[in-house]
């Protein structure tokens, strides 16, 4: 290719043609669990929710749920990729490089947001959410029927004679509010500095191309998100969903929470195939190979995500 400016106009609208194609194509699991907040500034600053409120009879005043100023922040982050070819490979026809490589920046940045969620959501336990105690915590309040405070724990605890396996997640999608947030402030974009004067190209003899974009990632409703490193089995899954059933409001009214996805590391797979998808399975207790309906099939979804831990007791 003769390097002209004609000719590098027209690649940087073949280049950006590739990396806008690999910007949406690939499959993003965060969604599913995650509310998308914009973001007009260095960071956002959540509210302190102590519980997620419903309606009431109207009788005497309205009772005001004020937001609480202190809860947490999400501050943004910026990232970037930057790629360079030399300026004898574009006039050597090297597209084969170039443009395979254009594409994974587009790839990288679309792929980005289920890499922040996973990562915030495995830092869970150390990471302060909306009602000031740690997201996967072993004291949040809740109350019980009659309106008492109780301790509530979203973390399932080993039974006895189990030993801790690949921690899994437990969640409530159905509602507007969901267990995590993706924060976005500005979208990853591809920059080009291939004109014939600038310092990279007149000086430096190479052609850039860079994509940048500012977002973060953090905890939403931890009413509405469980954890835990049990084994995974009907027996763990049952527990978890009857946890999450029992949270109830300040007046003792059942939050309703019904979990509908399971999100597990790549090891478990099998494991989640089996208990939510399997038409029988053995049945326990018994001296003989039984088997029986599973009660749990279709019960709720499930991701498998490459990107969670695989390490037993993390």
């Amino acid at each position: 290719m003769d390097i002209n400016a004609g000719n590098v106009n027209a690649l940087t609208t073949k280049i950006n043609t590739s990396f806008n194609q690999y910007l949406t194509v690939a499959p993003s699991l965060y969604q599913r669990f995650s509310m998308t907040v914009a973001s007009s500034a260095g960071e956002n600053f959540y509210p302190r929710i102590a519980e997620i409120g419903g309606l009431r009879e109207w009788v005497g005043q309205r009772e005001i749920e004020r937001l609480k100023v202190g809860g947490f922040r999400i501050t943004n982050r910026t990232f970037e990729q930057t790629i360079a070819i030399r300026r004898e490979d574009l006039e050597d026809d090297q597209f084969g490089v170039l443009t395979p490589a254009i594409e994974q920046l587009g790839y990288n940045a679309s792929v980005m947001p289920d890499e922040l969620v996973f990562d915030a959501l495995m830092a869970g336990k150390t990471t302060i959410c909306m009602d000031g105690q740690n997201f996967f915590d072993t004291d949040h309040q809740t109350w019980d029927e009659n309106g008492k405070p109780v301790a509530y724990s979203n973390i399932g605890a080993l039974a006895s004679g189990e030993t801790a396996g690949a921690r899994w997640y437990l969640f409530d999608t159905t509602r507007p509010l969901k267990p995590m947030i993706f924060q976005t402030r500005r979208p990853f974009v591809l920059t080009a500095k291939t004109q014939l004067s600038e310092g990279n190209v007149f000086n430096g003899n190479e052609f850039i191309w860079g994509t940048d974009g500012r977002c973060a990632a953090g905890v939403g409703m931890w009413q509405l998100a469980y954890t835990s490193n049990r084994p995974l089995s009907a027996a763990s899954f049952q527990d978890a969903l009857t946890a999450m059933a029992s949270l109830r409001r300040k007046d003792g009214t059942p939050y309703g929470i019904r979990p509908n996805l399971l999100v597990v590391p790549s090891n478990l797979e099998s494991t989640v195939r089996l208990l939510l998808n399997a038409e029988f399975v053995p049945s326990t207790g018994s001296s003989t190979t039984v088997t029986v309906s599973n009660p749990w099939r279709g019960a709720a979804d499930f991701i498998v995500a490459p990107r969670l831990s695989l390490t037993a007791g993390a």
